[in-house]
């Protein structure tokens, strides 16, 4: 049953996996005469159960706010579940963004280094909306890097998703040009015969960005206060070293689980990169 309180329209639920966790909050006495925050927040291990708890949900609160805003009899809550069949003539399966993605290679550092990213991580600083609101910063020490290398998991050599891995990576790379001032961007790349074919005339041409045929191997420092050594086979097979104040990871992308699923029960192949 639908019941209204407070204005707004609520539907009740009864199989709620666990009940909210209460915040904790400092004593009355602790709060006098001062401006210290009464929430202390939630201690790890609770903040962690409190956003399994959120996210296991995944279907509707119940809240109503829909029902509210639509016009009369736009949403009827009353409607049973259904399964609907259609017929289609031809389904087309495509990898579009919820793609996942592979873990990168261990030497190069991801994990270990706090200014070593992967591709996503780096692709949500360069957002407008992201944490430094698009400004190229090193978690490690909050500085602006003067040097961004970004690197192709050596491992990916003849996976047939690099070109797009390294599409992924030249847009990047601009985006961190044209929105850090003063950065070298150096992109490090087996670089397949595809790629070259296709579109490497036209990205040595990109300002600020320099584009090197090369294997990465490892990524890592001996002291804190050192840049990261950047190591990579060149293409005359020749181990090279460069310093880099940031280092980004392009990862070798994958089919997602639920997409391997999908094409099964359509008796299809499932989309590749």
């Amino acid at each position: 049953m639908v019941y209204e309180k407070q204005g707004r329209y609520i539907i009740p639920f009864d199989d709620v996996p666990a009940d909210r966790a209460p915040m904790p909050e400092i004593s009355v006495d602790e709060r006098r005469n001062n401006f210290v925050e009464i929430e202390t927040g939630f201690p790890e291990e609770t903040a962690i159960r409190e956003a399994k708890r959120c996210l296991s949900c995944r279907r509707c609160l119940g809240c109503a706010l829909c029902w509210a805003e639509c016009k009369p009899e736009a949403i009827d809550f009353s409607l049973p579940d259904e399964t609907l069949e259609l017929a289609f003539d031809e389904v087309v399966l495509t990898c579009g963004q919820d793609n996942a993605f592979c873990d990168p290679d261990p030497e190069l550092g991801f994990g270990r280094y706090a200014d070593v990213l992967t591709d996503l991580q780096f692709e949500r600083m360069l957002s407008p909306t992201g944490p430094t609101d698009g400004l190229a910063l090193s978690p490690l020490d909050g500085r602006i890097p003067g040097h961004v290398a970004i690197v192709q998991d050596g491992r990916s050599a003849d996976d047939p998703g690099l070109p797009a891995s390294l599409i992924l990576g030249v847009n990047m790379a601009q985006l961190c040009s044209a929105q850090t001032q003063g950065v070298k961007v150096t992109l490090i790349s087996p670089l397949s015969d595809e790629f070259k074919a296709r579109y490497e005339s036209q990205i040595r041409q990109i300002a600020g960005l320099t584009l090197i045929e090369g294997t990465p191997l490892s990524a890592g420092r001996e002291n804190d206060s050192d840049p990261l050594n950047v190591a990579y086979t060149s293409r005359s097979d020749e181990k090279v070293t460069i310093a880099a104040d940031l280092v980004v990871i392009l990862t070798r992308p994958a089919t997602a689980a639920y997409l391997r699923d999908l094409a099964r029960q359509l008796d299809t192949e499932p989309p590749a990169f």
